[in-house]
C-alpha cells in the first residue's frame, strides 16, 4: 500500500501549476487538485487525479479539496488586479480560509507559495497582499505544520506575463530600467526548478512555522540576462534604457487602462515600484539548479521559431528544449 500523503493543490491549472502538477502525477503521486469553472477548458483526466470543482471562496469546495489529505500546496492567486482590495481577497483572505479548512481537516502539512515581494510589504498592493497572506496563514495553522516559501522571480515558458519582454528579447531588445535601477540585481528561479523543489518539501515530515527563500540564481542582473539570450539566439542584445519617470507614467497608465477595461496586467504602477525600489536577492540557491541559458533557451524557443517561419533571419537558437 502506498504510504505517501495525498496532496491537495491549488493553482493547478496555473502557469507552475502547470509544471508542478506533472511531476507529482510522475513520481506517483495521488493529487486532488482544485479547479474553476471556466469557459473552453477541459481538464484532462489521469490517474492519480481527481479533480474538484469550485472556487477558493467556496467553503464546501476547500472541505472536499483538503478532506484526506495528508499535504496542501497553495499556489493559487493573483499577480494582477484592479485594486488592493482585489489582492487582499484573493491573496490573503482567501489563504486564510485555505489553511483554516486544510487544519480542519487534520492536513499534516501545508506549504504556501508566497512571493519574495512579501519582504517589503510597503512597495506595492500586490507585496501587501502576500505579506498579510503569510500572517494569516501563521494565525490560522495553529499547531499544523506550514511552510512558506518565498518564491522569487519565476521564468519559464508558458508565462503570459513575461511575454512581451521575451518577444522582444527573441528580437535582438532587452528594455530595462534606466538610472540607479539598471544596475540593481534580483534572485530568478527556473519553473522547473520550483516545481521540483515543491515536490520534495511535500515528499518529508515537517514540524513547526518555518520560511523558505530559494533561488536557482541569487544575483541576476540585467546584463546577465542580455549575455545569456545573447548565447541562445546567437544575436546582439541591445539594452533599451527606460527612464525612471517613464515607467512610473506607463505604470499609471496601465492602472487606468485596467480599470477601464476591466482587464488589468501584470504590468502597474505597482510591479514599476517594485522594480524600482532595490535589490530583490533571496536566501538559498537550490541545489544544481538549470543553467539561465538552459531556461531561456526554452522560454524564447517560441519567439525564434516564428521569427524563422515568418521570414526570420535564420540564426539558430542554442541547446534543446530541457
Amino acid at each position: 500500500m502506498d504510504a505517501r500523503p495525498r496532496i491537495a493543490l491549488t493553482g493547478a491549472t496555473g502557469f507552475v501549476g502547470q509544471a508542478l502538477l506533472p511531476m507529482l502525477l510522475a513520481g506517483g503521486q495521488s493529487v486532488r487538485a482544485l479547479a474553476r469553472a471556466q469557459k473552453n477548458r477541459s481538464l484532462t483526466e489521469q490517474p492519480g487525479l481527481d479533480w474538484i470543482g469550485g472556487e477558493l471562496t467556496d467553503i464546501s469546495a476547500l472541505q472536499s479539496l483538503t478532506a484526506g489529505a495528508g499535504v496542501v500546496i497553495h499556489l493559487a492567486g493573483v499577480t494582477r488586479a484592479r485594486s488592493a482590495a482585489v489582492f487582499d481577497a484573493v491573496n490573503a483572505q482567501q489563504t486564510a480560509a485555505l489553511v483554516a479548512a486544510a487544519r480542519a481537516a487534520g492536513v499534516n502539512h501545508f506549504v504556501h507559495v508566497s512571493s519574495l515581494t512579501a519582504s517589503r510589504p510597503e512597495v506595492s498592493a500586490y507585496a501587501r497582499s502576500k505579506a498579510d497572506s503569510e500572517h494569516l496563514a501563521r494565525e490560522q495553522a495553529g499547531d499544523m505544520p506550514l511552510t512558506i516559501v518565498r518564491a522569487p522571480a519565476i521564468l519559464g515558458p508558458g508565462d503570459t506575463a513575461t511575454q512581451p519582454v521575451l518577444s522582444l528579447l527573441a528580437a535582438g531588445l532587452l528594455p530595462i530600467p534606466g538610472g540607479r535601477a539598471g544596475d540593481f540585481r534580483f534572485s530568478m528561479m527556473d519553473v522547473l526548478d520550483l516545481s521540483r523543489y515543491l515536490q520534495a518539501l511535500a515528499a518529508v515530515s515537517a514540524g513547526g512555522h518555518r520560511l523558505l527563500t530559494p533561488a536557482g540564481h541569487l544575483r541576476v542582473g540585467w546584463d546577465d540576462l542580455a549575455d545569456s539570450a545573447a548565447r541562445v539566439t546567437g544575436r546582439r542584445i541591445r539594452k533599451l534604457y527606460l527612464p525612471p519617470f517613464l515607467m512610473q507614467g506607463a505604470g499609471y497608465l496601465a492602472d487606468f487602462a485596467g480599470t477601464i477595461s476591466a482587464n488589468p496586467q501584470v504590468f502597474s504602477s505597482g510591479k514599476v515600484r517594485e522594480m524600482l525600489s532595490g535589490d530583490w536577492i533571496a536566501e538559498t540557491q537550490i541545489d544544481a539548479p538549470l543553467q539561465l541559458q538552459e531556461t531561456l533557451a526554452r522560454c524564447l524557443a517560441p519567439f525564434l521559431a516564428s521569427g524563422r517561419q515568418s521570414g526570420g533571419d535564420g540564426r539558430q537558437p542554442y541547446g534543446s528544449d530541457t
